[in-house]
């Protein structure tokens, strides 16, 4: 897909944002082979895992095991009874204010593109992946050998009900991908009509990442990602691109999650410990790092899409999305988080004045 920049005012977002267009028009569209890790690798943990380099990955050609599907269709989605006793008491989910946020009259469905490991088949919310792709060589996207995917698109399900996905995996069994695979990820997501796009992983800068992140924004997705589980300031991409959402980690005292990363090119914090969410198999498993909390903030982010009008009268409202989740966000006495904590029901309001 060649990606055409269209013009867009980015007067109401961040300085951030008022750098990215001049950078990502220019880029080259050409990948650098940049080695990886994803943010949380391995089996579900309690503890974080810190990154470390990953060895070589060969990226063989995509395989496409499912037809892409139509544009999603527009249709009302009440959160049930059912929905809300299942969710109610996971910790994060409680402490951003979903519960609340549930109770807007209803919800428009959303395609969410979860560029990860896979989503098992086995998953309670199977039945709403509507299409994907294999990068990795592995045959099929419906199937999760690390559990890494499936567990972020369990937390994406139980906040937004009204999410559909797309499983592109780009990661392998081990959780090592890498930047050029990221890229395509994100271009074939585009292609398809996802209106958020979650990355929980981690690779290296490269010019073709960019410009994919950035054709993502452009065509009116938001691109949320992980910060990173260093520890450091440093920044993490694509996380630190200016047209994506880089998330950092908080714990339940409303501190740093252990080795989530911070600085001033985070832009919101999130709940990243000892997050439960499905994994394969028909278990529950934790998660501790920036990759849940960037899972916690795609659920809301497609809450929003799903009762969004085009407020800045652009043609688009993925700006929209973006100014309600960072302006409604929760201060907190910790630096190098940005606008603060996401907070689901304060986002609604903010994006239904």
């Amino acid at each position: 897909m060649v990606c055409h920049i269209p013009l867009r005012t980015y007067s109401q977002l961040s300085v951030k944002k008022l750098l990215s267009v001049a950078v990502a028009s220019v880029v080259l569209a050409v990948a650098l082979c940049a080695h990886v890790i994803l943010n949380d690798a391995g089996d579900a943990v309690v503890q974080a895992v810190p990154l470390v380099s990953a060895q070589a990955v060969t990226t063989p050609d995509s395989t496409e095991t499912r037809v892409p599907p139509q544009p999603t269709p527009t249709r009302d989605v009440v959160v049930s009874e059912a929905h809300r006793e299942t969710y109610t008491g996971r910790w994060g989910i409680d402490r951003i204010g979903v519960p609340a946020a549930w109770d807007a009259a209803s919800f428009n469905s959303v395609l969410v593109a979860v560029l990860d490991t896979g989503i098992a088949s086995d998953a309670p919310f199977a039945h709403k992946v509507v299409g994907g792709i294999d990068f990795t060589g592995s045959s099929t996207f419906l199937e999760d050998e690390n559990g890494h995917g499936t567990h972020m698109a369990g937390t994406i399900a139980a906040i937004a009900p009204n999410a559909e996905f797309l499983s592109i995996k780009v990661a392998d069994r081990r959780g090592r991908c890498d930047s050029e695979t990221v890229a395509r990820g994100i271009r074939w997501a585009v292609a398809r009509g996802a209106q958020v796009i979650n990355v929980s992983l981690e690779v290296a800068p490269s010019p073709e990442l960019e410009s994919a992140i950035a054709c993502a924004w452009e065509n009116g997705a938001v691109i949320v990602a992980a910060a990173g589980n260093g520890g450091t300031s440093e920044p993490a991409y694509p996380a630190a691109y200016t047209a994506a959402i880089a998330v950092a980690g908080t714990n339940q005292n409303d501190a740093l999650a252990v080795l989530s990363n911070y600085g001033d090119w985070v832009d919101i914090a999130a709940p990243g410990f000892k997050i439960e969410a499905e994994i394969p198999g028909g278990d529950m498993g934790f998660e501790t790092g920036t990759s849940p909390a960037a899972a916690h903030v795609s659920g809301v982010a497609a809450l929003l899409f799903g009762v969004a009008t085009d407020g800045t009268g652009d043609g688009f409202v993925n700006d929209d999305v973006r100014i309600a989740i960072e302006s409604s966000a929760e201060p907190l006495a910790i630096s190098g988080i940005g606008n603060g904590l996401v907070h689901a029901s304060a986002a609604v309001l903010a994006i239904s004045r």
